[in-house]
């Protein structure tokens, strides 16, 4: 009884761990993005391409959850829960190059109703022959939420603190060629490879006492991005640069109660971004996720079964301050907000995002 009763309480973590969680604007905006992540998330995104960083990346974004009005928009739910909207997420994470590696560290938090979690993550990539980068990242992540649970003898209803903490690592694999660089334009194709959670075991604690095992979640995900840049430049700039990108991921099978509500296995992401001088970006994307299976919603007379399919968009801005005193770095600020699905497209995140880049 103890590990259905976990399996339903560790559905909203499911979210967050299992590579369904998207970080960062680019990321969410495209819905692709193994093979070509931005630089100031590519601590938990794909560590190989933290080689790639010439300059020292800044990040913090902050997410909250927006009830929707498709098909899952639930008056019924209970306080807490997905259905109400009550989600939010921050991020934290700096990336940058320390002689011929580059390293990357994050922090990032999430809690629903009850629910937090946090991840915090140091990452190092290398630079590998023939074109291709590997990187490593460390996790250490925690888990806790209270719970009503019947006293000694079915007698008064106690309170219990749930909650799990376990290092874990992920692994990525980054492979770029050049397939054109003349005087006018350059054409980039990337391939990448993720896997999450290489070391995945651990368990749900009541106060000192174990109640169940937990595998959290390891999910393998490919990508390929092409990306055409012109050659002319702009107040040093490129005129235009387009990116397309796909990704499959798939949860492998070790099912625990910790994602076993997940509903999905298999999950397809295209992206397309456009970026205007170096200063405008527009994103846009699509997720389908077919369902490991489906359930019923008695109370609110639903079949949910595609969570998290549907449409993403987003924008950033980036402003440019090149300083003209010799002892102070260049910088640029960079803001985003992106829109990902959750919930059958009737729910959606929204996502809010600043980056600072630092040219030392």
């Amino acid at each position: 009884m103890v590990c259905l009763f976990l399996s339903s309480a560790a559905y909203p973590q499911s979210l967050f761990l299992d590579g369904e969680y998207i970080l960062g604007n680019k990321a969410a905006g495209m819905s692709a993005y193994v093979a070509d992540p931005d630089f100031a998330h590519s601590v938990l995104l794909n560590p190989a391409n933290l080689v790639h960083a010439a300059n020292t990346y800044l990040g913090a974004d902050y997410e909250y959850f927006q009830r929707g009005v498709g098909e899952l928009f639930l008056p019924d739910a209970q306080p807490g829960s997905l259905a109400n909207g009550n989600l939010t997420s921050w991020n934290f994470s700096l990336t940058a190059p320390v002689g011929a590696v580059g390293v990357g560290a994050a922090f990032d938090g999430f809690e629903l109703g009850g629910w937090r979690t946090t991840v915090s993550a140091l990452g190092v990539g290398v630079q590998l022959p023939f074109g291709f980068s590997g990187g490593l990242t460390g996790k250490y992540v925690t888990a806790s939420t209270t719970h009503l649970f019947p006293g000694v003898g079915g007698g008064t209803i106690e309170f219990g603190e749930y909650t799990l903490s376990s290092f874990t690592f992920d692994l990525g694999a980054m492979n770029r060629v050049v397939l054109a660089n003349n005087t006018f334009f350059q054409a980039i194709l990337r391939s990448g490879i993720t896997l999450s959670n290489v070391l995945p075991s651990t368990g749900w604690y009541v106060q000192s006492s174990r109640v169940s095992s937990v595998d959290l979640p390891r999910v393998l995900s490919l990508g390929v991005a092409y990306t055409f840049a012109s050659n002319y430049r702009l107040a040093d700039f490129d005129l235009f640069r387009v990116t397309v990108a796909a990704d499959y991921s798939n949860v492998l099978g070790n099912s625990s109660v910790m994602d076993e509500f997940i509903m999905q296995n298999d999950q397809y992401r295209v992206g397309l971004e456009t970026v205007a001088l170096g200063v405008l970006a527009v994103r846009i994307g699509y997720t389908l996720k077919t369902p490991e299976y489906s359930f019923y919603d008695i109370a609110n007379d639903l079949t949910i079964s595609r969570m998290g399919s549907g449409f993403s968009y987003g924008f950033s801005l980036r402003f440019p301050a090149k300083l003209v005193l010799p002892d102070l770095p260049i910088a640029s600020l960079e803001i985003s907000y992106a829109k990902n699905p959750e919930w059958n497209s009737g729910m959606y995140h929204d996502l809010f995002g600043v980056v600072c880049e630092m040219y030392f």
